[in-house]
């Protein structure tokens, strides 16, 4: 950890290193890396703030995925958590983006680790959501790996489908009434992510217009490389957009603008050879005459 961010950090949490806990100083470490990531977002945040004339802790809130990446969960939905309170409180009271970049850091590193959603099942790399009342199913994308390969590499494709057939088999025998697949992201735009997803999947494409999509990493992904370093040339032309900042068209500022894919659930279920649960046999008295009980069960693709 650099000298300079030890005493930021020890001017907030009140300790020296030797007597800090040891997930403050992993996540203090990681702080450091995700360093212009933080700047980048909250350059994105005083932006809007000064443009709209909006408070910059509303703009924040609004504009960055610091709620979440503090551990807090979603910001919608829930009473504002106090530590929330804490650093847009603090983070109104600074001059400069510097200070605030700092306060960021130091905020992140006293936060507790992001965890899943309620509800929501992970699969390695994947997560989905439990099906909406019309049986849409949202599944997510998250870089959980630690070899320093990218994840999606070729070289993973198959372990990246085996976590899909497994994400899907699950949303099967345990969601009779999933009708779709619905995804947002960035990532629809690579075709390392699209080949992963049927066809059709990935053919429905589309950008996702609007400001609902500034909370968590479907658009703010797109700048970190699998170490967690901010990517130089998304950087430049980012900082390029934000200079013809429109307050109606805030999307276009990011370079790879979110974009929403949906198809089908059956196309899921065929592309990767998900059959129906089998049912267990009946026996006769089991709630079946026996007439029939001699006629086979068969499952789809078996006829």
């Amino acid at each position: 950890m650099k000298p300079e961010y030890q005493t930021r950090l020890s001017a907030v949490t009140g300790m020296e290193k030797e007597n800090q806990p040891s997930s403050t100083i992993e996540r203090a470490e990681r702080g450091e890396r995700l360093r212009d990531y933080f700047d980048l977002q909250l350059r994105f945040a005083e932006a809007v703030a000064e443009t709209a004339a909006l408070p910059l802790s509303e703009a924040v809130s609004q504009c960055t995925n610091f709620y979440r990446r503090f551990g807090l969960g979603r910001l919608q939905g829930a009473p504002i958590a106090p530590a929330w309170k804490k650093y847009t409180a603090q983070l109104m009271t600074l001059e400069t983006h510097e200070q605030r970049v700092a306060w960021t850091q130091a905020c992140f590193a006293q936060s507790p680790p992001e965890s899943l959603p309620p509800g929501q099942r992970q699969f390695g790399c994947f997560s989905c959501d439990p099906p909406d009342e019309d049986g849409r199913v949202r599944i997510h994308f998250t870089n959980r790996d630690t070899d320093g390969i990218g994840p999606l590499s070729r070289t993973k494709i198959d372990t990246r489908r085996q976590e899909l057939k497994a994400m899907f088999t699950y949303v099967q025998q345990t969601y009779a009434d999933a009708k779709e697949v619905r995804g947002g992201s960035w990532l629809y735009h690579l075709g390392a992510y699209r080949r992963l997803f049927p066809p059709v999947y990935g053919d429905s494409r589309e950008v996702q217009e609007g400001t609902s999509r500034f909370q968590g990493t479907s658009s703010w992904g797109q700048f970190l490389d699998h170490r967690e370093g901010v990517k130089p040339a998304l950087r430049e032309q980012f900082f390029e957009n934000l200079k013809k900042l429109d307050m109606h068209r805030l999307w276009e500022v990011f370079p790879l603008p979110a974009c929403r894919a949906h198809a089908p659930m059956q196309a899921f279920y065929d592309f990767f050879d998900i059959l129906p649960a089998v049912d267990p046999p009946v026996e006769p008295g089991d709630g079946d005459s026996g007439i029939n009980s001699h006629i086979p069960r068969f499952n789809r693709g078996t006829v």
